[in-house]
């Protein structure tokens, strides 16, 4: 079937043919009245497929943590049809359990699909804005970071050669990115989804944190900061133990006793870290497995049947 990409390489995966025009921001995340003119990109059927399942489960998580004006709506209109529906049976009893747990003051969160899919929307923004294709030996990571890290991110995003910012779905997800004044492929995204989910549950980061932040760049760079995330989960009981001979964490396809593993890259890994940890200060990105509920809307994932005694006396009468 013919669409407006055809013809063109997924932007995602950068290898295979587009079959279809994906929204860079899923569709609904938004209310059906702010879904006019959202950004599109060509994508191939695996990584459409993909980039749905990661979508899914944020679309039904984030909105309990939302501070933006819809977010009322967004919880009475998208997020309890999804919580009705028996294939998120499993996922709900886990939030419910999960808030009942922590007194109703937070609500289990996985990082990994949000700074996946971060990862995919800043390819797409970068080739939209900056018209910039990473193809093999480029990639992207994405990171939340505790507040204390906004003046150096200001700092970076004022630094770039090109400067870009965009407000989608009135507050439902607004973004900035910068490019590199010698290096069209480093570039760095800001993201802000909801009006800014604090989460929270790292053991080292005190305070709000609410910076998402992703990068695109060389691979090299790219395997350097997965792999710095990696040890930062392992550190805190979040990622398993990786042998010798098990793949490495970075994603290059290696065995970590070749890659990051090895005894050489270990010494330089921990030079760099150490070079960029004098630069930064203690900005550190942060493993999130909470986030806060109830933010302008008053409802946590306990009260299902408030959230549906709500939805009904708002429902228009037939």
């Amino acid at each position: 079937m013919k669409h407006k990409f055809s013809g063109e390489t997924c932007i995602y995966c950068g290898k295979a043919a587009s079959e279809s025009s994906d929204h860079v921001v899923g569709r609904n995340f938004f209310l059906v009245e702010r879904r006019d003119n959202l950004p599109q990109a060509p994508a191939c059927k695996r990584c459409n497929n993909r980039k749905s399942q990661l979508e899914n489960y944020l679309m039904i998580v984030l909105p309990f943590g939302a501070k933006n004006a819809d977010a009322a709506d967004i919880l009475r209109k998208l997020v309890l049809p999804r919580l009705e529906n028996k294939a998120n049976a499993k996922l709900l009893r886990k939030l419910q359990n999960g808030y009942a747990r922590s007194g109703g003051t937070s609500i289990p969160f996985e990082p990994k699909p949000m700074e996946e899919l971060f990862e995919m929307i800043a390819k797409a923004l970068a080739w939209r804005h900056f018209g910039v294709r990473l193809a093999g030996g480029y990639s992207a990571t994405a990171s939340l970071f505790s507040n204390e890290g906004e003046a150096f991110f200001e700092q970076m995003l004022s630094s770039g050669k090109n400067h870009v910012s965009g407000d989608l779905g009135e507050g439902t997800f607004s973004f900035e990115g910068a490019q590199a004044p010698q290096y069209p492929e480093l570039t760095v995204w800001r993201f802000r989804i909801y009006g800014g989910v604090d989460f929270g549950g790292d053991p080292e980061v005190y305070g709000p944190s609410s910076l998402a932040i992703a990068v695109t760049g060389r691979l090299q760079m790219i395997q350097n900061l997965r792999y710095s995330s990696f040890l930062k989960n392992l550190k805190n009981g979040n990622a398993p133990k990786v042998g010798r001979n098990d793949p490495c964490p970075c994603g290059s396809g290696e065995k970590h006793k070749k890659c990051h593993g090895s005894v050489a890259k270990t010494q330089a890994r921990a030079d760099a870290i150490r070079a960029g940890q004098a630069r930064v200060g203690s900005m550190k990105p942060i493993v999130a497995t909470t986030y806060q509920p109830i933010a302008a809307h008053g409802y946590g994932p306990a009260q299902l049947e408030e959230m549906t005694r709500f939805a009904q006396q708002a429902r228009p009468a037939r």
